[in-house]
């Protein structure tokens, strides 16, 4: 007979199999012990529980997108969705999945949290940064890149519960994930456009920009390593003949070589600035966005707005 036998004495396999067993997410939280046996455990431990739970919830809701299931769980990261992907028992998409899409969840933008600013100087610097302080590879970017990437994933719906990732990295000011996420189709229309006034709260021009305006450049490839044998002597016209690559415009102006060749084409705005915009503009003493909507945008103001403006008050 064996005195005294508790879960916290038996081998981590063992662990490993009762909780493939039992999928429950309270066994982790029993005691210290059991927590940090799952928490250290390996990816493909991670991926079996989160397989299992899926199965459960795909029996009851057969329509459910079955990486969306898992990527609502706050285990599911790169490496272990990598894991549930390899998983034979996982279950295969299909042209429905594929359509409807794969959720972003709300959990992977929520602990986003606007930089600190020590002083003014230190906030004048992240305001002249390229990317406010932010950086590229920065969290949740990759994961964000492997999610689109990835061929056995169903696209990705960038405006998952009402632009809900767009506004956080807005009211954060996080560009980076601000580009990432319009250039994979987010959209700044969403609850009237709340993206741009969070922006205009902040009094962020270049935000509001971002936000309003898609990009109208359209650059060739940077020419690296191109030499007489790709191009000849010159580029070859609709006729047959040659012309001298001289690297001008047609004012003569030199152009670097990295961008030769930029075509330039007006879009269309991803989001028509309102009176709403304006007078929140106006509120937050934004003045260089109260120009930019009346003088860029031809945005015009009511009544209201334009006595705000003329008495110079909130």
């Amino acid at each position: 007979m064996m005195d005294g036998l508790t879960l916290d004495k038996l081998p981590v396999e063992i662990l490993y199999d009762i909780q493939y067993t039992a999928l429950s997410s309270s066994l982790p939280l029993t005691c210290k012990h059991l927590y940090s046996v799952f928490k250290s455990a390996p990816y493909t431990v991670h991926a079996e529980y989160l397989v299992g739970r899926c199965l459960a919830e795909v029996e009851r809701h057969p329509r459910a997108n079955p990486v969306s299931t898992v990527l609502r769980y706050p285990l599911c990261n790169q490496n272990v969705l990598h894991a549930v992907l390899r998983n034979p028992h996982f279950p295969t998409m299909n042209l429905a999945h594929k359509m409807m899409g794969t959720e972003l969840p709300r959990r992977l933008f929520r602990s986003l949290a606007p930089r600190s600013d020590t002083n003014q100087a230190e906030k004048r610097k992240r305001r002249s940064d390229e990317g406010g302080g932010w950086t590229e590879g920065g969290e949740p970017i990759p994961f964000l890149q492997y999610l689109f990437s990835h061929e056995s994933i169903p696209p990705p719906r960038p405006d998952s519960f009402d632009g809900y990732a767009l506004t956080k990295a807005v009211q954060v000011g996080d560009i980076p994930l601000v580009r990432f996420l319009l250039d994979h189709g987010a959209s700044p229309q969403h609850k009237d456009g709340l993206a741009v006034k969070v922006a205009i709260r902040r009094q962020d021009l270049r935000l509001v920009r971002l936000l309003i305006e898609r990009d109208d450049r359209v650059r060739a490839e940077k020419r690296r390593g191109t030499d007489s044998s790709n191009l000849g002597e010159g580029s070859r016209q609709a006729d047959g003949s040659h012309r001298a690559v001289t690297g001008q415009g047609s004012e003569g102006d030199v152009i670097p070589p990295e961008y030769r060749s930029v075509k330039r084409r007006r879009l269309e705005d991803r989001i028509k600035p309102t009176v709403a915009m304006l007078r929140m503009a106006v509120q937050s003493d934004a003045r260089d966005i109260v120009e930019y909507l009346m003088k860029v945008k031809e945005c015009v103001p009511d009544m209201k707005t334009v006595l705000m403006i003329m008495n110079g008050r909130k």
